[in-house]
């Protein structure tokens, strides 16, 4: 078990076993997420929006889900069977 301690402003240190681990090195971005009564600190990586292109053939797959949201072609499902049921029909 790792212990370590809230130091300054906040600040804890990543033991270097798991950072190594997990490849967690200085700059990487960590989410925190509470769960209950635990905090959890998930790598994740950041993409400028402007950074990234598409190809010809991306861009009209995205033009073609915009205008399907657009038309109102889309929906939320939070059940899987209705979800299956709308994919077949």
């Amino acid at each position: 078990m790792a212990l370590v301690q809230i130091r300054e402003k906040s600040q804890i240190t990543i033991p270097s076993s798991i950072r190594k681990e997990l490849g967690i090195k200085k700059g990487d971005y960590l989410e925190v997420v509470r769960e209950g009564d635990r905090i959890l600190l998930i790598p994740k990586i950041v993409i400028d929006k402007n950074s990234v292109v598409l190809s010809k053939k991306g861009e009209e797959y995205l033009q073609e889900a915009l205008n399907d949201v657009k038309e109102g072609r889309v929906s939320d499902s939070n059940n899987v069977e209705k979800f299956f049921d709308d994919l077949k029909s």
